[in-house]
């Protein structure tokens, strides 16, 4: 143990903490309240003013997008988002065995571009042949076409991720599997949420090893000449379990995890709050990463379920006793505390059909890359099997179309 600190050394401690605490409000009055330094070209209003790139009329998966000016970086624009066509998604064989008005129904989800989850069901010497065939399905001869997926591989994670540390089997078969996955996905245009569920590293007995582990899995996957990683960091209703949710425990998240190698962080991927809550979230994360010493990195946000924003706390199961995970679905444009389809897959989250106020629409132009359907309603628990009949009454209630709102 060290000398106890002297009268002298603890003014010189809590002066720090003052700065500290001084830097991170300064730091997050800028990023929420200052408008966003943009080129000149982006400073005139959206409609029809030279220089600015005009609202996307098709949706992506159709056309490529432009990006905005303040984000002209942004690795998911120009390129089509692909739609995986084939066994390895849940959704797309009920989709193409119904006809009539179910299949037009189902098309809302089927026929979007979704992330596919990886996990620990696929055994390590299969990884490598499941991704290239799945990267080759969803870009359809274009090696242009984004591709979308998501690693939930760090075993144990969720619930027993706070009860037992990882093994050292564990940790060499996670090491080999993202080696695999890496290999899987190659030059592929790749967008990667890591570890969905970010806030379960927090509660970790083991948090240092899992730390390590899923900072080299960042930037492993990082170092592919085309993928950009975003790291799961919660929702803007969570940040750790049973805490406050404070925006520091959610950037503390992405700093175990390797955010100076990723492009940035993902939010919302099973909670259930909207694109506001959820770009206010991600600007007080920046600004707690960038008084930590970090770059300003970019953000996503899950919309494939948040069609009417509600917190965790207020969601309601579809079953007495059940999990909110398994959420009610809404079956009416007004139902409040359920689920049904938000906005749908985008790479231009500022656009004015999607409705955002003033300053989360400012913000989203700089640091929001996109939303993005990686949260996944239509299945049972969020988890698997598909279940037709919550996919229905999502594409019956949700409020938005493919290009705006309904």
């Amino acid at each position: 143990m060290g000398r106890p600190p002297t009268s002298e050394g603890t003014a010189v401690q809590a002066h720090a903490m003052d700065l500290v605490t001084f830097a991170r409000t300064l730091a997050c009055a800028i990023l929420l309240v200052t408008p966003a330094a943009v080129p000149q070209a982006a400073t005139a209003v959206e409609a029809g003013q030279p220089g600015r790139a005009p609202a996307s009329s098709e949706p992506v998966w159709i056309a490529p997008a432009e990006p905005h000016p303040e984000n002209p970086t942004n690795p998911l624009v120009r390129r089509l988002w692909g739609v995986y066509q084939g066994p390895q998604d849940q959704v797309w064989r009920p989709y193409t065995r119904s006809t009539g008005r179910t299949r037009e129904a189902l098309a809302t989800i089927a026929e979007r571009p979704r992330a596919k989850w990886y996990a620990k069901y696929l055994p390590d010497n299969r990884v490598r042949s499941t991704v290239t065939d799945y990267v080759a399905n969803s870009q359809a001869g274009n090696p242009e076409t984004l591709v979308q997926m998501a690693v939930f591989r760090m075993a144990p994670w969720e619930g027993e991720a706070c009860k037992r540390p990882t093994t050292a089997k564990e940790a060499a078969s996670y090491r080999t599997w993202i080696q695999e996955l890496a290999a899987g996905i190659g030059s592929a245009h790749t967008l990667v949420v890591m570890q969905p569920d970010g806030p379960f590293l927090l509660c970790a007995p083991d948090r240092a090893v899992k730390s390590e582990l899923l900072t080299w899995a960042t930037q492993t996957l990082s170092a592919l000449p085309n993928t950009s990683v975003y790291i799961d960091a919660g929702a803007a209703d969570w940040c750790e379990n049973g805490t406050a949710q404070e925006s520091f425990r959610c950037a503390k998240i992405l700093e175990l995890s390797g955010i100076q190698y990723a492009r940035g962080f993902a939010l919302d991927s099973t909670h259930y709050t909207g694109p506001v809550e959820n770009i206010d979230r991600g600007m007080e994360i920046i600004a707690e990463l960038v008084a930590d010493g970090y770059a300003a990195p970019h953000f996503i946000v899950d919309t494939a379920k948040s069609g009417r924003p509600t917190m965790w706390r207020d969601m309601v199961s579809a079953t007495p006793k059940g999990l909110r995970n398994n959420a009610r679905t809404c079956t009416g444009r007004t139902m409040t505390r359920c689920v049904t389809l938000g906005i749908p897959p985008t790479p231009r989250p500022a656009d004015p059909q999607w409705g955002l106020p003033a300053l989360q629409r400012q913000q989203a132009a700089q640091y929001v890359d996109g939303f993005v359907w990686f949260g996944r309603p239509w299945l049972f628990n969020q988890a698997d099997p598909f279940v037709k009949s919550r996919a229905l009454d999502m594409a019956a209630s949700t409020p938005w179309t493919a290009t705006g709102p309904r």
